[in-house]
Parts: C-alpha cells; sequence; structure tokens
C-alpha cells in the first residue's frame, strides 16, 4: 500500500448532508439515535479523511477516539447507494507518528471488488443520474459503519475528476467473471465441440511444465530401484479421507515409457488439439551432468510441431523431494564459473526454431534463483554469450518459488507463478471427514486459492500467471502430503478463463503467455493428460478458456429468417449461463475467500505547491540496478505507462533522518510541477557501505529497494529523485538527485 506523505489533520467526520437531486433513491440507513445537546458539545468520536480517489481506487484512514487501536467498520457508498464494507487494518506510518501510537488505520477499497449485488445496484444508481455529478464528493463517500458520519475528502481527492464510464467499467468487472460450471451441461456439450481456432499473432499461449521422469535411467536404478519411473509412486497411492481422489491413473496414453518417440508425438497431437501451444521442460543440469533430456533431444532433433522452452531445475536432488541437503542423491554445486558455463548447454537447444522467444530473445526459467553464487551477475554474462551467439538478448524469468516475488532483484526480465508455491491458503483439515489418523500434512481449499489468485493485484514488473488444475502430492509424501480439496475441471476452468483474460488485458503482444503446472505431474496430482475421473476435462477447460463465448453460442443462435422457438431456446440458455455464472461467483467470492495479496506499489502525485523541497547538501548514494540489470549504463530509461521502475542500491543523508523515506519523480524543466511519489518500505543492513564510508551505526540500514508501477503516470520525461521528509515539518523534504532520467511513453 502506498502512503500519504503529507496527510492531512486529523479531520473529525461530519454529519451527512441531505443527498443532491441529481443522486438515485438513496437506500434506508440504519437508525441513528437523536443527539442531544451533550453529544453536539462532545469532542468528535471519530477522526479520518479520504486521501485519494484514483481510477475507481479510494485509500485512506480513520480512528476511533475513544480507542484508536481498534479497527474502525466503515461503509462505502455510490450514488446514494451502500455498494460495500470495509474495515481499518493498513498501515499507515504518517498517521501512526501524529497519534504517537501504533495504529493501522488505513484502508484501500477498489470498485472492482465490491459485492455482486453492489455493484449491479451501483450501475442501475448510475443510469439513473439526471445530470453529470458536480465533482466526486456528490458521487462517492465513506461512512463510519452504523452512523451517518462521512469522512472528509482531501483537497487531492476533491479535485479528482469524476468519470462515470471508468466507474461503471470498474464496477462490471465485479460482475463479469466469464466463468464456466459444469451445472450447464448444454454449454459443456457446446464447448466439448468446439476447436480452437489458430492462435493469432500476439494472442495468449498457453505453456505446461512438463516433467521428463517417465522412462528408466540409469541413476533411477540406482537411487530407488531397477525400472523406477514416476508410475511406481502414483499406482501405489491410496486414499487417506473421505472423498480423497487417489490414485490418480492415466486415460488415453496409459503407463507410456518415453523412450518410445510416438508417446511424445501423441502428447504434442493431444496438446494442441486443446490449445496448449508449448512445452516448459525441466532442465536437470548439475555441473556440467544432465539427467533426463530425452524428451528435449528428441523435440530437436526431429524438430517436433510444438514450441518449447527451458526451465532449469537447479536445485539438489535428494530423496526428500525438496532440494533439501538431507540424503543428497545428486548435488547442485553453484559457482560463478559453473553458472555461467549452464548458458553455453543451452545454446543448442536455444537454435532450435520451435525454441520459444520473447521479442526474438530465448526465454529461459530459472526454478531456484537465489542459489546461484552471484545472480545478478552471472545473468548479465549470460546475455553477453547469448548475444554474441546472435540473439538479440535473452530473457529470464524467475520462477516465483519459495516464496520469491521480485525478479530485479536477481536481474531477471519477468518472474513466472509456480502454483501452489506463493499462493494464499490456509489448513482446512477439521473440516474434512473420514480422515485418516496417520496423515500428517495439510489440506487446503482449492476454491480458495482460485478466489485469491483472482483478486491479486497487478505487479509492478512483467509476470507470467499461472494455474494448475489440482494438487495432490500424497502419492510421493504419502500422509505427509499436501492436497487441494475441491478441484475440478470447472473451477480450473474459472481460474484460466481470468488468467487469458488478464494476459490480454496487461501484457503486450509477443509476451502474452499463461503456464499450467502441469502437463504430466502424475506424483504431484496435477496434470492436463487425461485420466480416468475427468476425462478430457481438464483440456476442455483450456480450450473453453482461449475459445470465444460468441462462438460458443454460435450454434445456438437463431437462422437468418429467424424463428421463435430457436430464439427461446437460445435466451434459455444464455440465462442458465446466468444463473451458473452467479452460483460460482457467489462461492468464490464469499467473505471466507475475500482477500487482497498486496504487493502492488503506485507512485501517488503531490499537487504543486503541497511540498517545499530543497537539495541535500551531504548526499552520497549507489544505484546498483535498474529493472533487474546492472546499473553503470542507465541514464535514460523509457518505459511503458503500464511498466515500472525498479531500483536496488543504497543512499545515505547524513545530517538529515532517513528511517522514512520517497522515491520521487519529477517532471524535468518544471521546478514547479507537482511530484509523483511512493514510500520506500524495503531497507536493507549494508555493512559494508558504513565502513567504507565510517559511518555511525544509524546508518546502517541504507540499503533499499523498490518497485514502483507508472500506471496514472503523465508521458513525459522525469527525473528520479529520493525524498526525505522533515520530521518538524512534513510538507518540507530535502531530495537527493540520482543521475537517472525516466521517459514515460
Amino acid at each position: 500500500m502506498t502512503e500519504t506523505p503529507t496527510p492531512n489533520p486529523p479531520a473529525a467526520c461530519g454529519e451527512a448532508t441531505p443527498a443532491p437531486q441529481t443522486r438515485a433513491k438513496e437506500a434506508p440507513a440504519e437508525p441513528v439515535p437523536n443527539a442531544s445537546l451533550a453529544d453536539l458539545a462532545a469532542p468528535p468520536r471519530f477522526r479520518g479523511a479520504i486521501d485519494t480517489v484514483e481510477d475507481g481506487v479510494l485509500r485512506g484512514w480513520a480512528l476511533s477516539a475513544e480507542n484508536p487501536l481498534r479497527p474502525v467498520g466503515l461503509e462505502l457508498w455510490l450514488a446514494g447507494v451502500r455498494v460495500a464494507r470495509m474495515t481499518t487494518g493498513e498501515p499507515r506510518g504518517d498517521v501512526a507518528r501524529i497519534v504517537g501510537l501504533p495504529v493501522r488505520p488505513g484502508f484501500v477499497l477498489d470498485l472492482a471488488t465490491v459485492t455482486e449485488a453492489g455493484a449491479r445496484d451501483a450501475l442501475a444508481a448510475l443510469r439513473a443520474l439526471k445530470g453529470p455529478p458536480t465533482g466526486v464528493e456528490d458521487l462517492l463517500s465513506v461512512r463510519i459503519e452504523g452512523t451517518r458520519l462521512k469522512l472528509p475528502m482531501s483537497v487531492t481527492a476533491r479535485t479528482t475528476k469524476v468519470e462515470i464510464a471508468r466507474l461503471a467499467e470498474r464496477l462490471s468487472a465485479a460482475t463479469a467473471l466469464a466463468i464456466g460450471s459444469d451445472r450447464v451441461a448444454l454449454g459443456r456439450s457446446l464447448l466439448a465441440n468446439l476447436a480452437v481456432p489458430e492462435a493469432e499473432d500476439g494472442d495468449v499461449r498457453v505453456i505446461a511444465f512438463y516433467l521428463p521422469q517417465f522412462h528408466p535411467f540409469p541413476e533411477n536404478d540406482e537411487w530407488w530401484g531397477t525400472g523406477f519411473t514416476e508410475w511406481t509412486n502414483v499406482t501405489t497411492a491410496k486414499p487417506l479421507f473421505k472423498g480423497h481422489d487417489q490414485p490418480h491413473l492415466p486415460a488415453d496414453l496409459g503407463f507410456y515409457d518415453l523412450r518410445l518417440d510416438q508417446v511424445q508425438r501423441d502428447q504434442i497431437d493431444l496438446a494442441k488439439r486443446y490449445g496448449v501451444t508449448g512445452f516448459c521442460y525441466y532442465y536437470y543440469w548439475f555441473s556440467g551432468k544432465t539427467l533426463m533430456t530425452l524428451p528435449i533431444d528428441r523435440h530437436v532433433e526431429q524438430d517436433l510441431d510444438m514450441d518449447f522452452c527451458l526451465c532449469w531445475a537447479n536445485e539438489t536432488w535428494s530423496r526428500r523431494w525438496d532440494g533439501s541437503e538431507n540424503d543428497v542423491l545428486i548435488g547442485q554445486r553453484h559457482s560463478y564459473d559453473s553458472d555461467v558455463e549452464f548458458i553455453r548447454s543451452c545454446l543448442p537447444y536455444f537454435r532450435s526454431r520451435r525454441y520459444l522467444t520473447i521479442d526474438g530473445a530465448p526465454l529461459l526459467l530459472v526454478y531456484r534463483i537465489p542459489l546461484m553464487e552471484r545472480p545478478r551477475e552471472t545473468l548479465e554474462r549470460w546475455r553477453e554469450i547469448v548475444r554474441a551467439e546472435g540473439f538479440p538478448d535473452l530473457h529470464v524469468s524467475m520462477v516465483e518459488s519459495f516464496g520469491l516475488s521480485d525478479p530485479y532483484e536477481y536481474g531477471c526480465d519477468s518472474s513466472c507463478q509456480f502454483p501452489p508455491h506463493g499462493v494464499a491458503r490456509s489448513p482446512i483439515d477439521p473440516e474434512i471427514e473420514g480422515l485418516d489418523p496417520k496423515f500428517t500434512g495439510t489440506i487446503f481449499s482449492y476454491a480458495e486459492i482460485v478466489r485469491a489468485e483472482i483478486a491479486r493485484p497487478t505487479p509492478p514488473h512483467t509476470r507470467f500467471r499461472a494455474a494448475m488444475p489440482s494438487w495432490d502430492n500424497t502419492a510421493r509424501k504419502g500422509p505427509a502430503g499436501s492436497v487441494f480439496a475441491g478441484a475440478s475441471p470447472a473451477m480450473f476452468e474459472t481460474w484460466m478463463r481470468f488468467l487469458v483474460a488478464d494476459a490480454r488485458r496487461r501484457l503486450p503482444e509477443g509476451q502474452r503467455l499463461v503456464f499450467v503446472n502441469a502437463w504430466n505431474e502424475w506424483a504431484e496430482g496435477t496434470h492436463l493428460e487425461p485420466d480416468r475421473k475427468y476425462g478430457h476435462g481438464n483440456l476442455r477447460a483450456v480450450r473453453n478458456a482461449l475459445a470465444s463465448e460468441v462462438r460458443a453460442l454460435a450454434p445456438l443462435l437463431p437462422p437468418a429468417d429467424g424463428t421463435e422457438d430457436r430464439l427461446v431456446d437460445t435466451r434459455r440458455y444464455v440465462a442458465s449461463l446466468v444463473t451458473a455464472n452467479r452460483e460460482l461467483t457467489r462461492l468464490i467470492r464469499r467473505d471466507k475467500y475475500d482477500l487482497r495479496l498486496g504487493e502492488e506499489q503506485r507512485l501517488v502525485q503531490c499537487p504543486p505547491g503541497m511540498l517545499k523541497v530543497s537539495a541535500v547538501t551531504d548526499g552520497r548514494f549507489t544505484i546498483e540496478a535498474v529493472n533487474g540489470r546492472m546499473a553503470s549504463w542507465v541514464k535514460r530509461l523509457p518505459l511503458r505507462r503500464d511498466g515500472a521502475l525498479s531500483l536496488h542500491g543504497w543512499f545515505v543523508m547524513p545530517s538529515h533522518n532517513t528511517d522514512v523515506a520517497f522515491l520521487s519523480l519529477q517532471r524535468r524543466g518544471d521546478d514547479e510541477a507537482g511530484r509523483y511519489i511512493a514510500q520506500i518500505h524495503r531497507r536493507m543492513r549494508r555493512e559494508d557501505v558504513v565502513q567504507t564510508l565510517s559511518l555511525d551505526e544509524k546508518s546502517l540500514n541504507c540499503g533499499f529497494s523498490i518497485a514502483v508501477g507508472m500506471q496514472g503516470v503523465a508521458p513525459g520525461e522525469y527525473r528520479v529523485e529520493v525524498l526525505a521528509p522533515d520530521p518538524a515539518d512534513p510538507r518540507k523534504a530535502v531530495a537527493l538527485l540520482l543521475p537517472l532520467s525516466v521517459l514515460i511513453g
């Protein structure tokens, strides 16, 4: 969450005023007792403000005067209609410093996340307006729950331009999830017979992770016994609670052996039939030794008709299947020289005409990039080697495994999700019937993670989203495994539909990739390949997510001359879809799963004259990386308006307190213009800087890292600064000018 650096003084909440004639009829409010003269003379019970209203997102704060530490219930009203409830709980360091208590009074509410019923009523109210509103205060308000007390608006919020069409678009997002349901048998039969058209240039490409374990090889024979493959684990799995779907048994392709060429050809034919456009092969390279490259080598040698890329599985192999150092089977010993040599082993694959590229640069995923000795330096060397081979560049994507989230920290160009890593989840073991007493693992709700992933905000970097059809690794780990209960092709389709739409909206042409974990992870219970329970259900989910709904309805549309019977059938079908979608929407939008993953940080505008800034005289700094690349050559950085700026480095201002600091963008050549600012939250200890510059210990946390999106920043060239506010006067600050400009187009 972005804090407002110069908050309004703690304002009292004012009484509600009569609604203007332009509003729709206001919904009845809860009764409020009549106030006595003594009540009117008493100090206000609540303080707070709406700081910003930007693109349908409200940000502000509220405090209870009686108990500032207690969360405050709030209501959002739009066009006279109560559309949502919320509770304070976001950190606001500025307010906490004024109050002198560790309060969390902030709130953020996006109109795209209001309830379906509230969004529908608000859209009707907007349509009923008799004329354009005179200002944002005539349209939006936040009240203390159960009262008519309104939060006042800051000058910035009050002067925000209201665009009715944009508000309606945000509300529509709360009601227009294009989701499917297995309750609609007719819809499933239609989509089952619908072919996916050939992908157009710039359209979404679905890439499935591919495990090359399904063939015997000497090391597996030595470690696990002669003839061992993943099928050995799959066939021995047992159900551990009521309704537990184990074992997962293959259907069409059977218990295949990848030593047979035809198996891989059949897999590719099946994948392409349902719209999967590429495989991401796990590449097992251990300081020069490779394992299980048979299907990758065949793909290149036989020029199989399918795009592919590599994911370096760069962790140690142990008997625990988790890359730990216990009972090592084959170790991954990272060193700079070894890691650099790795990229040379990839060059023969990069040269394949089937290899996936982004703007001509081969796409390489790295599973656990922090394990590398010097990641950023290594990646720069990789790029030099790849460019020397005639490629324009190398695109390295960090897999979001084991808590990783910021690819720029390691010099990567993007990140790639890898569920169930990184998904929000909470155990539901107590809700499970007939759980085996020996079970020591954890059970989660699949519906919960679908809800959470749909609610996940856009990060300030390029991220390739990913979904999984299901997850159940008890075939590998037995009673110690993890299970996501309630998975089904219908829920998987819901997730995939959202990711496909998100990629089309958010990513530029040539980068619209959606990953699936996985094509054939049978022992982890996640696979697109047909099984004996759902058949081709998960593959149909991919195809349905890619297919046009208009084309899906085409078989039911009336003929050119028109007949009332056909029209009635079509209306009935559409009505059934709406009903099913509403039920499924309610399922995944229940309060239990109503959460936001706060990873997005945006720049907010600081109007001219609001902040008086002077130059610092004793500041020192080093910018070590800009958008993941070494910073020495970056002076002017072009960015799209949907792009992001990421900086890593350190700064000191010995004569100023920098415990609170902000990144600032100021338009070049216009010193009177306002700034765009965002607080620098991530600070790191830098003993090396303190020792080199002979600084005192108060400067230990001089390291910093920040990534901000450019959404909302007007086009132009901006100089980049670090601001340190004056603790005695929050409307004053000093600026440390960095040798970097950004050009926003």
